[in-house]
């Protein structure tokens, strides 16, 4: 998916600015031809005031001596600024479904569809009988404010994306079917579900508690069982629904002292095969270890992102 994007322009770096309600999340990584590319820069700013001009513009001083003049940016929104949700295919052609969404989601936002800007993306997997796609939105005057705040530090827009959209990138080159775990923040956990490199499911979890906050205890007597609850629902959904062969590999992106008993503990209450997440040997040294930057990690990877564009 790309809201806006704009021409790429030489330059030896490639650039992520991750935007959530109060922080942005900024990367630089050095290009090397036909080589994983180098984390230079993993670095955070608070956004005062919604003034997102600012925080770019105190990254770009703090940076200045790596002249990032020209470089591409990639943009990940992250909740906090849009809306995603699931609806039938419009009848219309394609070209025209992006812009038809937003009279249809006037009951997931309180902004005017003259606000609005929409997009979607397909996942390849539908139920039996059903043709749905998945609708996002996101405010104009929001867009905007990005477009030339990026501008204004003469950086070249690539793209702006959602951040459930770039995950998956992080398992581009897995071909067996796995679910993941995300532990995005300390209130912020994410299951998706992969097939040969392909993002077919995902789903927000609400309500879970801080995961590491338990202690190896408590997960010995049973507090994950809730969320091995709500991991098996996404597995019957993925096997039952999108008839699917049964899934039995799960990754843990999840930090804390507990990790390894969390693992231990899933394998015995789903009877699956469950791993911990590890970061990529090129990520791991100015990685934050606690999966916050996971977003803005993967779309680091790619620049393209599919779908369509409003």
């Amino acid at each position: 998916m790309r809201f806006l994007f704009g021409k790429k322009n030489a330059s030896n770096y490639q650039l992520v600015v991750s935007i959530d309600a109060t922080e942005l999340r900024f990367l630089v990584l050095k290009i090397k031809t036909e080589q994983e590319p180098e984390l230079i820069v993993n670095d955070v700013e608070t956004i005062k005031n919604n003034h997102i001009d600012h925080a770019l513009n105190a990254l770009n001083e703090r940076y200045k001596k790596l002249s990032l003049e020209h470089a591409p940016v990639n943009v990940v929104l992250q909740p906090a600024h849009y809306q995603s949700t699931t609806v039938e295919r419009p009848d219309v052609p394609e070209q025209d479904i992006a812009a038809s969404l937003r009279f249809q989601l006037d009951e997931l936002t309180d902004m005017s569809p003259d606000e609005m800007v929409t997009d979607y993306y397909d996942l390849p997997l539908n139920a039996s009988g059903q043709d749905k796609i998945t609708a996002v939105v996101a405010s104009k005057t929001l867009l905007s404010q990005i477009v030339e705040a990026v501008a204004s530090q003469s950086w070249q827009l690539d793209s702006i994306t959602v951040s459930e959209m770039v995950l998956k990138n992080l398992f581009q080159t897995t071909e067996n079917a796995c679910l993941v775990l995300y532990g995005l923040s300390k209130s912020r956990y994410v299951v998706q579900i992969y097939r040969a490199g392909a993002l077919v499911f995902t789903r927000e979890l609400r309500g879970v508690r801080d995961l590491s906050k338990y202690s190896a205890q408590e997960i010995e007597l049973g507090a994950l069982e809730p969320l091995a609850t709500e991991i098996q629902r996404s597995m019957d959904y993925y096997e039952g629904q999108l008839r699917q062969a049964s899934l039995r590999r799960i990754v843990l992106a999840i930090a804390g002292p507990q990790r390894e008993a969390m693992a231990e503990s899933l394998r015995d209450l789903l009877a699956a095969d469950v791993e911990l997440f590890e970061y990529p040997s090129w990520m791991s040294e100015l990685c934050e270890g606690d999966f916050s930057d996971l977003e803005a990690l993967g779309a680091s990877l790619s620049s393209r992102v599919e779908g369509t564009a409003q």
